[in-house]
């Protein structure tokens, strides 16, 4: 099934962040507490992320059995929480935060358990807050392991915030946002 999503004629191109790490280096996690990234998550997907070209990121995730859905096979929740992950940390290039406004995916292909995934995720344009994003996924190991082939694409609307968005829930958290775009300056 494909969407009808269509982006605005007057996108801007997306403009990397001076801060942003250079090609192939490792993105630092946004929040240790991020189900998505964070390594202080007991229950979290604990994906990691390198920086791509101009404002784009590749993510990893293992396909664990405890996220299966179908009998042997991934939940689409947990897919679509990689997918927004991933799409995420390639605003993060921005030098800003964002949250989620819109999410849609397409599964193309049942995802193996013990699957290691890959999705590379793109800013496709700006307009004032509005950040545009795109991603899509393939296996490079384990069953069913083909790097050339696609088994889902998401794209997705992120809107940027400032560091204060957060400001409310830090008494209900410990910690603070670990990642430059979240953290306020004096």
């Amino acid at each position: 099934m494909s969407s009808s999503w269509t982006l605005p004629d007057d996108l801007e191109p997306a403009v990397r962040g001076e801060n942003f790490p250079q090609v192939g280096q490792p993105l630092p996690q946004h929040w240790a507490k991020c189900f998505g990234c964070g390594d202080d998550q007991p229950a979290g997907m604990r994906m990691s992320f390198v920086a791509g070209e101009g404002a784009e990121v590749t993510g990893r995730l293992y396909v664990d059995k405890k996220y299966q859905g179908g009998p042997g096979v991934i939940h689409g929740g947990i897919l679509s929480t990689a997918f927004d992950e991933a799409q995420g940390m390639a605003c993060l290039s921005l030098g800003s935060g964002v949250v989620t406004g819109h999410l849609e995916i397409d599964f193309a292909r049942p995802i193996p358990l013990g699957s290691v995934l890959e999705i590379h995720a793109q800013i496709d344009g700006t307009l004032r807050r509005k950040v545009y994003t795109s991603a899509d996924a393939r296996i490079v190991e384990g069953p069913d392991a083909d790097p050339d082939v696609v088994v889902g694409t998401s794209r997705a609307l992120f809107v940027k915030i400032d560091a204060a968005h957060f400001e409310h829930v830090k008494k209900y958290v410990d910690g603070a946002p670990t990642h430059p775009a979240l953290i306020t300056s004096p």
